[in-house]
């Protein structure tokens, strides 16, 4: 159990960090900006397996010729 002398001092401590830094504190739990950042990480992760992906079958289409159908 923390006392209040405990978050008297955690307070002082975060007012002397946002006046040191000039920067104000970060409000946490913003939906919009989660859902951003799952939605860039989604994106990246399918580029990603995107690219691997093609350069996969490029590279099976160099090495082993016939391998793979045609298309067409």
């Amino acid at each position: 159990m923390t006392h209040p002398e405990d978050r008297v001092a955690e307070a002082l401590r975060a007012q002397a960090r946002v006046s040191a830094t000039g920067l104000p504190p970060r409000p946490h739990g913003d939906p919009r900006a989660a859902l951003r950042r799952q939605i860039t990480l989604a994106l990246a992760v399918a580029l990603l397996a995107g690219v691997l992906l093609g350069v996969g079958i490029a590279l099976v289409s160099l090495l082993a010729p016939g391998v793979l159908p045609t298309v067409g």
